[in-house]
C-alpha cells in the first residue's frame, strides 16, 4: 500500500488490507476449538495441542501488531519524533473496526470474501450486528483487546522495524 505509485492503488490495496486486517488477531479465537480437541486426545497429542494453539496465538498477534504498525507508520509519514495523538486516535478506531470484523467473523460467520460474492449479506450481517446490543458491546470489547495488544507491543515492533525496515 504505502509503495503503490497511484492514488487507486493505494486505496485498492488499503481496502484490501482492511477487510483482511481482523483476520489476524481473530486467529485468537480458535483457541475454543482447543477445548473441543482436548479430550479427543492423548496426553503426547495434548502437548502437541498445546504447542499448535499457541502457536496460531503467536502468528495471529504477530501479524495483527505488524500489520497495524505498518498503517500507523504510514499515517506518520516522513515524521521521526513520537506518536502524535491523531495517529493514536486513528490506530484506536481502527482497533475498534477490527473488533468489529472479528465479531462479524466469528459470530455472523461472514468471510471477507463476501464483500465481492455475496455483498449483500455482508450488509446484512453488518446491521445484525449494529442492531444487536450484545454483539456491539463484543465488538467493543475487541476493540479494547486489540487496542491493549497493540499499544502493549508498540515499543517492541517500532525497535524491529528501526531495525529491519527501510523508510
Amino acid at each position: 500500500m504505502s509503495k503503490a505509485n497511484s492514488t487507486f492503488a493505494k486505496l485498492w490495496t488499503g481496502f484490501l488490507w482492511l477487510i483482511f486486517l481482523p483476520n489476524t488477531i481473530y486467529i485468537l479465537t480458535d483457541i475454543s476449538h482447543l477445548f473441543e480437541d482436548w479430550p479427543k486426545v492423548g496426553n503426547l497429542f495434548k502437548l502437541i495441542l498445546i504447542f499448535q494453539y499457541s502457536l496460531f496465538a503467536i502468528f495471529g498477534i504477530i501479524t495483527f501488531v505488524i500489520s497495524t504498525y505498518f498503517f500507523q507508520r504510514l499515517l506518520e509519514g516522513k515524521r521521526k519524533k513520537g506518536i502524535k495523538t491523531t495517529t493514536i486516535i486513528a490506530i484506536c478506531i481502527l482497533n475498534f473496526i477490527v473488533g468489529f470484523g472479528v465479531v462479524l467473523g466469528g459470530i455472523r460467520r461472514t468471510n471477507s470474501w463476501y464483500i465481492f460474492t455475496n455483498p449483500s449479506r455482508v450488509l446484512e450481517d453488518t446491521l445484525n450486528v449494529i442492531y444487536s446490543q450484545e454483539l456491539l458491546i463484543l465488538s467493543l470489547g475487541i476493540g479494547i483487546l486489540a487496542n491493549f495488544i497493540y499499544f502493549l507491543m508498540l515499543e517492541s515492533i517500532a525497535t524491529w522495524g528501526k531495525k529491519y525496515l527501510k523508510k
